[in-house]
């Protein structure tokens, strides 16, 4: 065969052999991508997380330390509400940690202040404030429109309840990374909370840090009961149609807050409002530890539909422990493989995963009837890299 006629049918064949090794017809090559969900009709607006002017210029590495917890000792623990110019007018939720050293490590019966920024669909009359967060990835920390300090805010319809969605980050990460694709998620009809964890602040040095799973959910849980007890949101939220979305410790997260007990502990924090969740690429624990028990036989309690993506060459988490964990949910699962993927997306595959997350919560957090046939039937979404639904995997348990 000609080369050129070679290399111009290659992703065509690909395809197609990926098809046939899932178990689903091939006769026909259209149904088989799913045109996204495109950018809603909403205008978005932002809580307020603007950096007090002397830290603007303090330089990636400085500004990385406080958005992770990495400024500072446990003595005088640092993070980023210490450099905010209007800490009042931000989301930050003063969290009470117990005193349960074996759970929560060196933070035990603290106190950590937790910074959330809150995104919602809000009206053209909202007064415009452009910012752009002053950190090396400007690109992905642009808010369209952020509350001025003082400033509550305005819904783009007053007396509707939107659905919230949690986004977790992972580990040692930030909340910054993705604005984005929080914007596009609330311009379809969202409240969407983005948590910076500050994982660093509870981290030893030489240990497996257990204990910050441990905190995680404690700190979603703190951010989800100062929304919904909230005047400025607490009105606008449908407290029966909460989600989560996950990335690599942010899936784990999302599995022990709908009711995976993290390494077997009876107290771990989980919480039974979360009606949905969508987890990329979630560590479940390794060949030396798992974190829910042997065969992620703790994931029996999860009753939560679940669409799981998965990297296929992720050596971090890992796919044949994701998939063992997976068989173990009692809700309706869902799975996708990121063909080629290691634990750092290409970005054609953060692509998908947004596009993918946008069908899953249309679907169960909006009830949207046609979002769930598409969910059902559709074999890979429409444009970023090669991404495979495994049908058989799906499951409709409750």
């Amino acid at each position: 065969m000609d080369l050129k006629i070679l290399l111009k049918y290659l992703p065509i064949c690909v395809l197609l052999l990926l098809c046939n090794s899932y178990g689903f017809s091939t006769s026909s090559v259209e149904p088989i991508e799913i045109v996204p969900i495109e950018k809603g009709p909403y205008l978005v607006g932002t809580t307020n997380v603007e950096v007090a002017a002397k830290y603007t210029s303090i330089g990636d590495e400085a500004m990385e330390a406080y958005l992770s917890g990495d400024a500072g000792t446990l003595e005088f623990i640092q993070y980023v509400t210490d450099i905010l110019k209007h800490p009042k007018s931000a989301w930050v939720v003063n969290v009470m940690i117990p005193n349960e050293p074996e759970m929560y490590g060196p933070v035990s019966g603290m106190t950590l202040p937790v910074l959330a920024y809150i995104a919602y669909p809000t009206i053209i009359e909202q007064h415009p404030n452009s910012y752009t967060f002053p950190y090396h990835n400007g690109a992905y920390g642009h808010f369209e429109n952020m509350l001025d300090a003082g400033e509550l805010p305005k819904f783009a319809e007053s007396n509707k309840r939107y659905p919230l969605i949690v986004d977790s980050h992972g580990y040692t990460a930030h909340g910054f990374y993705d604005v984005g694709r929080v914007h596009e998620l609330a311009s379809q009809g969202y409240i969407v909370a983005v948590i910076n964890y500050g994982d660093k602040r509870a981290q030893v040095p030489d240990s497996k840090n257990h204990h910050v799973a441990f905190l995680r959910p404690l700190f979603t849980k703190a951010v989800i009961d100062s929304l919904l007890n909230s005047e400025a949101f607490g009105p606008n939220i449908d407290s029966n149609n909460i989600g989560m979305a996950g990335y690599s410790l942010g899936g784990t997260t999302a599995l022990a807050m709908s009711g995976g007990k993290l390494f077997g502990k009876s107290a771990a924090v989980t919480d039974t409002r979360i009606k949905a969740n969508v987890i990329a690429a979630p560590w479940v624990g390794g060949d030396d530890v798992m974190a829910f028990g042997q065969d992620s036989f703790a994931l029996t309690n999860v009753v939560a539909p679940t669409l799981t993506l998965i990297a296929t060459n992720d050596e971090i988490a890992k796919p044949t422990f994701i998939l063992q964990a997976v068989k173990q949910l009692n809700g309706p699962t869902y799975v996708v493989d990121l063909i080629g993927q290691g634990h750092g997306f290409e970005p054609g595959s953060w692509v998908d995963r947004k596009n993918w997350e946008a069908l899953f919560f249309a679907a169960y957090l909006k009830n949207d009837a046609a979002a769930m046939k598409l969910l059902k039937s559709g074999r890979s979404m429409k444009g970023g890299n090669i991404d495979i639904q495994r049908l058989r995997y799906q499951t409709d348990k409750n």
